[in-house]
């Protein structure tokens, strides 16, 4: 065992223990909570996203627990798997540090979403992309030239698995086809050798993914079109969608990638003479100009180009390679981090000792906290009454929290959002009687034939002291099956003012 190898193992088993640490201590965010959800029971797909993270989310929490750190196993292994190959394929490591230390590698990286899979995905598409190249042109060492090596029938296999789960991922993993098809263009003259095999790894990837179909055609393709409109979203082209996305990548990253951009750009033949590069370039350059071209048309949102950074960072420590002779050029890259070490920091420091300069409405971390104990009081109320009935909300978050306190809670169709609760719709006009947690009354179109609720209880939900929202727990019953008289909402709140 070499000492490159040793210090690769310690470095990711040092940062898997980190990630669990993390991962135990943070609170959940909404959709983290949702997605657990999804697991009870699996499903083909769901409306929102493709089933993997559902798949992993199941798996997890079965040998883990049903917990949050039991959830977000799998997200911090996919994160040390990410790294794994950015160091693999980074030639020199100078950067790497830098990347550990981004928001994305540090807090991000044990947050299970979609993003999870995909990610895990795309390292591991680039990582075969590189390998296959490799075969297709291998570099000579020294003055001894190296003859092509065939690809052997289960390299293609591979490919087309890890594709086919990267679908299952996100939807956003179909950008590697189109850009890993140019890579192989770039392999003049060797399309006889290559062409096959590719077609033959993207029809195993259809059948990987081929539970997004069989879901689609159950639910006649109402999730796919849920997200071709999401990702199209509302055309207002300008500057000021553009702006917002960059933003976030900034914070999420630093400036290289948008420094070197025109650097890779005007270098593209040339990185594309190196196999390990040529996947890196195509994997990053097409990417980054279809989101941001797509940013100046509509707003995007900050995580869907996190991908494209996997094969920047190998492409930058090429770059460095080049002038990291020049001391103005190693502080200059190192300034580069500065955006997304700061954010970590204060991070890091909120958790610890929470910043008063934050507004209270704007503590997103503190607020989760509070969410997640509101939630698990209106469930120990809810129990303590001893009456077991549906639990109507009017948000999926809130139907996922509840959910995940154990409750039998349902999001009413039509008043918010659509999501996985609403493919089978459900009203509170389809019982007599039941509990509604919400921090409004529900419109009048929603409670037909009811009375007024009575209000069981309020759980403000306080952060510093302050209380930024209050959810209610009410009870609505038919007017014909009333019998307990008790006070009218309005009366019940004049109590509780």
């Amino acid at each position: 065992m070499n000492a490159g190898f040793r210090r690769d193992a310690w470095l990711i088993a040092g940062l898997l223990a980190v990630y669990l640490g993390l991962a135990a201590v943070l609170p959940a965010a909404d959709d983290e909570v949702y997605y657990w959800s999804w697991a009870r029971p699996l499903q083909f797909s769901y409306y929102d996203h493709p089933p993997l993270t559902a798949y992993l989310i199941r798996i997890s929490t079965d040998l883990f627990g049903d917990s949050i750190f039991g959830f977000r196993v799998p997200a911090c292994l996919a994160t040390v798997f990410v790294v794994a190959v950015i160091a693999h394929l980074s030639r020199p490591r100078t950067l790497l540090p830098g990347i550990i230390l981004t928001p994305l590698f540090t807090f991000g990286a044990v947050l299970i979403t979609p993003d999870a899979p995909l990610l895990c995905a795309w390292a591991g598409y680039l990582w075969w992309l590189v390998e296959v190249h490799k075969r297709l042109t291998p570099v000579a060492e020294g003055e001894t030239p190296v003859e092509a090596l065939p690809i052997p029938w289960w390299l293609w296999l591979t490919g087309g698995i890890v594709l086919g789960c990267g679908v299952l991922g996100k939807y956003t993993m179909a950008l590697a086809v189109p850009a890993g098809f140019v890579s192989f263009c770039m392999v003049y003259r060797q399309w006889k050798r290559w062409l096959p095999g590719y077609i033959a790894h993207g029809v195993v990837s259809f059948v990987v993914a081929s539970p997004i179909l069989i879901h689609n055609i159950q639910h006649d393709f109402v999730p796919l079109l849920f997200q071709w409109r999401h990702s199209m979203g509302d055309s207002r082209p300008g500057l000021k969608p553009f702006g917002e996305f960059v933003g976030v990548q900034l914070l999420l990253f630093g400036t290289l990638p948008f420094f070197l951009y025109p650097w890779v750009i005007k270098n593209f033949r040339k990185l594309c003479d190196d196999p390990r590069l040529r996947a890196c370039t195509c994997l990053y350059a097409l990417p980054m100009t279809f989101f941001l071209y797509k940013s100046t048309q509509a707003p995007l949102q900050g995580n869907w180009g996190l991908v494209m950074f996997i094969g920047f960072w190998p492409l930058a420590a090429a770059w460095y390679e080049t002038v990291k002779s020049s001391r103005s050029w190693r502080r200059a890259t190192a300034s580069s981090f500065l955006i997304p070490s700061i954010a970590v920091v204060v991070v890091a420091v909120h958790l610890i000792q929470p910043l008063s300069v934050i507004p209270s409405e704007a503590d997103r971390i503190t607020r989760q906290y509070r969410i997640n104990d509101a939630t698990r009081e209106i469930a120990g109320t809810i129990r303590a009454r001893g009456e077991t009935l549906p639990v109507f909300t009017t948000t999926y978050q809130l139907a996922a929290w509840l959910r995940f306190q154990r409750l039998d809670s349902r999001q009413i169709d039509q008043i918010s959002r659509p999501s996985h609760f609403t493919q089978s719709p459900e009203q509170l006009t389809d019982v007599d009687r039941a509990y509604v947690v919400a921090d409004h009354l529900l419109p009048a179109e929603f409670i037909k034939g009811f009375d007024e609720p009575k209000l069981i209880d309020k759980f403000p939900i306080r952060v510093r002291g302050e209380s930024v929202r209050e959810l209610k727990l009410l009870l609505y019953t038919r007017s014909n099956l009333a019998q307990d008289k008790t006070p009218h909402l309005s009366a019940v709140e004049k109590e509780h003012r």
